[in-house]
């Protein structure tokens, strides 16, 4: 978010809010790569790190975890450009911003994890200590997309086609703002804990690679 000053006729200064975004080098709230990728490979390799603590670990974990892990960030990229295209949203969001705000989730599961198998003493998440540390970084996640991607799904009218047009367009830009926010909502808090509870099942997947190897194996 960039500002101009200008100077008036008799000395008064004014600011002007534009809505131009600008890299992460120059806006420190704008959205970076970095953490996302880092938080990835972490949860990936933490998980591995537990189920072989727990003596679970089979080659075939690392493919399966990272497989999900990636999915979910696709399906999560096909569902916000599917409902900005139906939702008729229009904004200057990459394809890497939108990346970078689906990765967030990882570190919040990163944390999950590895404060519920110390404080659970190895018993993973599935307690009352690991869903209380669950609830508080979902929430904690949820609340920053909300924050952060309502510049993205609720863009300023001043630059939404969509959103201008007179007294005659205000009960439809009305509507479309109400389920813009309402699938804001529902992506930010319901969609996203249904993916970090299984993504947090780390357990349960080491479970299952587990049987599948051990069927394949008899």
């Amino acid at each position: 978010m960039a500002t101009s000053t200008t100077t008036g006729p008799h000395g008064q200064t004014t600011q002007q809010y534009a809505s131009i975004f600008l890299p992460p080098r120059d806006d420190l709230n704008s959205p970076d790569m970095y953490i996302p990728v880092m938080a990835l490979v972490t949860y990936i390799l933490l998980s591995t790190v537990l189920a072989g603590l727990r003596g679970s670990f089979h080659p075939e974990l690392l493919g399966s975890i990272t497989t999900t892990a990636i999915a979910v960030v696709i399906f999560e990229i096909v569902l916000l450009k599917v409902a900005m295209y139906i939702l008729n949203i229009t904004n200057d969001s990459q394809l890497l911003d939108l990346m970078a705000y689906s990765g967030y989730k990882f570190v919040g599961i990163i944390v999950t994890l590895t404060l519920s198998e110390i404080l659970s003493g190895g018993n993973g998440t599935g307690g009352l200590i690991g869903w209380t540390i669950f609830i508080y970084t979902f929430l904690a996640n949820a609340f920053f997309l909300l924050r952060s991607l309502k510049y993205v799904l609720l863009p300023d009218s001043s630059s939404d086609p969509s959103m201008r047009g007179g007294p005659s367009s205000y009960t439809i830009a009305k509507a479309q703002r109400n389920r813009r926010t309402q699938f804001l909502f529902i992506y930010s808090y319901v969609v996203q804990f249904f993916f970090m509870w299984v993504l947090s099942r780390e357990e349960a997947a080491a479970k299952t690679v587990a049987n599948k190897v051990a069927g394949s194996m008899s």
